[in-house]
């Protein structure tokens, strides 16, 4: 297990992300930034906030471009997490979030979804079209309602470098 993953073993994969991201600007190779929740701040007696509540849920977690050689390649993606076990439901992908990322990689986007199994310290990316045809078939109960690790389709990544397979 690398030094790195040791070291963050237990923090959300959104703050491994925006660590790998700041790497990757500071580097000059990509600018991936977090899209943020929309809240409404809810008031109390007196115009004191005492709590919030989401306005608009963020289409997906992360949007930016990373610089290859060829040029310059817009990428949009969704960041989920499995805590325990090697399968993530495609069910915890919202489909405001799956027509988004459909959306960005008809518009020539690379679109994604990252998974973490952090159980089994390893981590994936689910390019759109291997992620369309699982949706397809699941939606339509002709395939299986989850991703296992490690299965065809699925892209092995490490952190802080998720994005070197592209180049």
């Amino acid at each position: 297990m690398s030094a790195i993953f040791q070291a963050n073993r237990g923090q959300a994969l959104e703050d491994l992300i925006k660590q790998a991201n700041d790497r990757y600007r500071a580097q000059k190779l990509a600018v991936i930034h977090k899209v943020p929740t929309a809240w409404v701040p809810i008031r109390g007696p007196g115009g004191k906030i005492v709590s919030a509540k989401v306005e608009e849920k963020a289409a997906v977690d992360f949007l930016g471009h990373v610089f290859l050689p060829s040029g310059s390649l817009p990428l949009a993606f969704d960041a989920k997490e499995v805590s325990r076990g090697d399968r993530w439901p495609l069910s915890k992908l919202e489909p405001h979030q799956y027509e988004y990322l459909r959306d960005c990689a008809l518009t020539g986007a690379f679109s994604f979804v990252l998974i973490g199994f952090w159980e089994l310290n390893r981590f994936f990316v689910l390019p759109f079209p291997e992620l369309e045809r699982r949706w397809v078939a699941w939606r339509g109960k002709t395939g299986p309602a989850s991703v296992r690790a490690g299965e065809p389709g699925l892209v092995e990544v490490r952190f802080l470098g998720y994005l070197s397979f592209l180049g």
